[in-house]
C-alpha cells in the first residue's frame, strides 16, 4: 500500500504527511502535541504509525525508548509498503 499523495503539504519544516508525518508537526500543526486519544484523528495507516511515534518519542524516558521509537516506525512503513 502506497500512501495517499493528497495528504502530503509542506510546512515550515518540509514536507509533512496527514496530522502526524513530518518535522516537528504533529496533530496537524508544526511544533504540536500528539494526545491520547488522537486528536485529530489519523488520516490513513501511515498517518497512524506517525502519530503512534509522535507519542511514543513525547512520553520516552530513556534513549532506548526513543530508539524503539524510530525502529516501530521504520518497521511499520516497511511493513505497509511490501
Amino acid at each position: 500500500m502506497l500512501p495517499n499523495p493528497k495528504y502530503f503539504h509542506f510546512g515550515q519544516n518540509g514536507l509533512y504527511y496527514g496530522n502526524y508525518g513530518g518535522l516537528d508537526y504533529s496533530a496537524g500543526i508544526e511544533d504540536g502535541k500528539a494526545s491520547s486519544p488522537p486528536d485529530p484523528a489519523p488520516l490513513d495507516k501511515y498517518d497512524q504509525l506517525f502519530y503512534e511515534h509522535d507519542y511514543a518519542l513525547q512520553n520516552a524516558s530513556t534513549l532506548r525508548e526513543r530508539l524503539d521509537a524510530h525502529v516501530d516506525v521504520v518497521k511499520g512503513v516497511y511493513d505497509l509498503l511490501f
